[in-house]
Order: C-alpha cells, then sequence, then structure tokens
C-alpha cells in the first residue's frame, strides 16, 4: 500500500513537474521571441548611418573631378584656340576682300571714258547733212510747221520718195502761212526730175496766194530754190535766204 502511494505521488509529482515544465516552455518562447524582435529593431538603426558615411562619399570624390577639369580645360582650350582662330580669320579675310574694290576704280575709269569718246564722235558724223541743215533753220523764228509724209509728198509735191536718199519737208499747220521747206539728198540721176517738181509747187503757191493775203505771196514770190550737188533746198519763208546759207555752210 505504501509503495503504491509513493508511486502515485511520484507520479503525480513527475506529472506536476511536467506540467510545471510545459508551462515553463509555453512561457519562455514569448518571452524568447520578443528579444529577437527587439534585436532586429536595432538593425536599420545600424544601416542608417551606412548611408551617412556613404554621403560623404561622393561629396569627396566630387571636388577631386572638379578641381582636375576645370582647370585643365579653360586655361588650355581657351587661349589655344581664341587667340589662334580669330586673328588667323581676321587677318586673312580682311586684305582678302579688300583688293575686292580695287576691281571697282579699275571699271570705272574703262567704261565711262569709253563711250564719251566714242558716241560723241560717232554721233556728229553719222547727222546726215539733211538733218543738220534742218536743224539750223529750226533755231530760226519760224511758225509752226509740220513734217510731210511720203503719201503727202507725191500727192503735193509730185515728187517719188523713191528719187530721194533722205529728205526733211515742212508745211504750215496753220493754212494762212505760205512757210515751206524741202531739203534732200537726191538719188543719182534723179535731180532734174525733182527739181521739176519744186518749181511746179512754187507755181502752185503762187496762184494759190495772188488771191488771198498778200503778204505770204510775197514770201511765194521771193522762194528760194539752190541745189548742190545732190543736194536740194527749197524755201518759202522770210528768213529763205538765211536757210540757203545755212545749206551752203553744209553742202559745198
Amino acid at each position: 500500500m505504501n509503495r503504491r502511494i509513493l508511486a502515485l505521488t511520484l507520479a503525480g509529482a513527475l506529472s506536476v513537474t511536467l506540467l510545471a515544465g510545459c508551462a515553463s516552455q509555453n512561457n519562455a518562447a514569448p518571452e524568447t521571441t520578443d528579444p529577437v524582435i527587439e534585436s532586429s529593431s536595432p538593425a536599420p538603426e545600424s544601416t542608417s548611418p551606412l548611408p551617412e558615411s556613404s554621403a560623404p562619399l561622393p561629396e569627396s570624390s566630387q571636388p577631386q573631378p572638379e578641381d582636375s577639369q576645370s582647370p585643365a580645360q579653360p586655361e588650355e582650350s581657351e587661349p589655344a584656340s581664341s587667340p589662334s582662330a580669330k586673328p588667323s580669320q581676321s587677318p586673312s579675310s580682311k586684305p582678302s576682300q579688300s583688293p575686292a574694290p580695287s576691281t571697282k576704280p579699275s571699271q570705272s575709269p574703262s567704261q565711262s571714258p569709253a563711250p564719251a569718246p566714242s558716241e560723241t564722235p560717232e554721233s556728229s558724223p553719222e547727222t546726215s547733212v539733211v538733218t543738220s541743215v534742218w536743224n539750223d533753220i529750226a533755231k530760226l523764228d519760224l511758225p509752226g510747221l509740220m513734217d510731210v509724209d511720203s503719201e503727202t509728198l507725191s500727192a503735193i509735191y509730185g515728187i517719188d520718195p523713191a528719187d530721194l536718199v533722205e529728205y526733211v519737208c515742212k508745211m504750215p499747220m496753220m493754212n494762212v502761212q505760205a512757210t515751206e521747206f524741202f531739203i534732200a539728198q537726191v538719188a543719182d540721176g534723179r535731180m532734174d526730175a525733182v527739181k521739176a517738181a519744186l518749181e511746179a509747187r512754187q507755181a502752185d503757191l503762187e496762184a494759190q496766194w495772188s488771191q488771198y493775203l498778200p503778204d505770204q505771196l510775197e514770201l511765194v514770190q521771193n522762194y528760194q530754190l539752190v541745189t548742190n550737188g545732190n543736194y536740194v533746198i527749197f524755201a518759202v519763208s522770210e528768213y529763205a535766204a538765211d536757210a540757203v546759207d545755212i545749206f551752203n555752210t553744209y553742202t559745198k
């Protein structure tokens, strides 16, 4: 009996101790986990200073390339390129363009004197005798006159334009004037025909003005008909004598 009681007590004590041990293990488990969590929390604290220590590293690396690059590039590249490029371009381009205006003075004197002497002497001899005679007669105090075309010349004067090399014929613009001028260079062998036509024209004018304005009839009666070589002038005007003098200066 005593042995059974002892065994029971021992078994009970063992069970109690087992229960106590289990309870202690259950209670200890959370206690051990708590410090594990606490140990994990300082971990980020240890990592935070690491980036702080790494931050100064790029700061220390930045001044090194800045000090090494900045003095090397501006000191060597700028003085080398700027003085060499600018003086080389400025003197080379300016002297190359400066001789360009030298061509202008060479052209201006060569062109300006060339046309002046060439045109003036050429135009004066090219001016025909007939035109020169009329230009000087036109400077006299004459009434208003108009040009006579080839058809009118053939109808009124009876002169074939084919018999003339060149001519100037002027008639009054108003029918109260008898002033007329005919100056021509006649083709070879046609002077007699032209002269006969001019005499017939003077006869018609005298018949016309004999019954009308005696002062104009006097101009017709005092007409001038002169020939020099192949040139002829027929003048009915108060300046007929002056016209003949001008005609002789060019045709004799």
